[in-house]
């Protein structure tokens, strides 16, 4: 009887044991210093980079499931988009904008929006001088050791001129997607991303890139606008 039973077992452990080897040589992805991956909701495939401890998208979210007209407050916006016809260029370069509520619940699986203080954690790990990392509403903070530029896409392709002090080192690439509040504003001009912390009941603070300036505003938002997205991983 004991015999049998081994005969019986020994395959299996042999096919068990295989598949945990397999398993174990299998890399995880994401311990490269960049990749890609995709939104298994639709298919789009991402950019990622790693920037210290810390794995971010390096393109701006384009997940719409919907989008709203202009003068809709459904949550996703495409800049230029009146609600007909299709999307146009802005969408394919510049993705989608959100609102503050959609922003909170609309990163893949794994991914989540970033708050107030992961940003800071990238801006530390750039070399941000630590007085200057809690100033609200100062275009120029991170002037001086250059936080935006580390993180702006380089050249005028995307961005209006000058696009001061660009060089994208981190491979994170901001793009200036504008935002939507009363109307559109400032595509190729300004980048400017939610966090998930709120500031109080009617606005959450967000970070700004500008094309005038090399710095990373630290700014609020109501929560009504709609902004660009990029993702943290978990």
């Amino acid at each position: 009887m004991n015999l049998k039973f081994s005969k019986i077992k020994t395959p299996f452990l042999t096919l068990l044991t295989f598949m945990l080897l397999f398993a174990a040589c299998e890399k995880d992805p994401f311990e490269a210093s960049s990749g890609t991956f995709t939104d298994e909701r639709d298919g789009r495939e991402y950019k990622w980079v790693k920037i210290g401890d810390q794995i971010w998208m390096a393109e701006n979210l384009a997940y719409v499931p919907y989008v709203c007209a202009p003068d809709s407050q459904c949550g996703i916006w495409i800049y230029g988009y009146n609600g007909e016809g299709s999307y146009g260029t802005n969408y394919h370069t510049y993705g989608a904008l959100y609102d503050f509520e959609t922003a909170m619940e609309v990163c893949p699986e794994g991914w989540h929006l970033p708050s107030d203080e992961e940003w800071m954690e990238l801006e530390r790990f750039l070399g941000m001088e630590e007085d200057a990392l809690y100033d609200m509403d100062n275009l120029f903070r991170g002037q001086v050791s250059g936080i935006g530029g580390k993180l702006k896409e380089t050249g005028l392709t995307y961005w209006k001129a000058p696009n001061e002090g660009a060089t994208n080192e981190t491979g994170f690439s901001a793009l200036p997607g504008g935002g939507k509040y009363n109307r559109y504003l400032s595509i190729k001009e300004v980048g400017c991303f939610w966090t998930s912390t709120k500031q109080d009941s009617n606005e959450a603070i967000t970070r700004i890139y500008s094309s005038n300036h090399g710095g990373s505003g630290r700014y609020t938002n109501n929560l009504r606008d709609g902004l660009s997205v990029r993702c943290v991983k978990n």
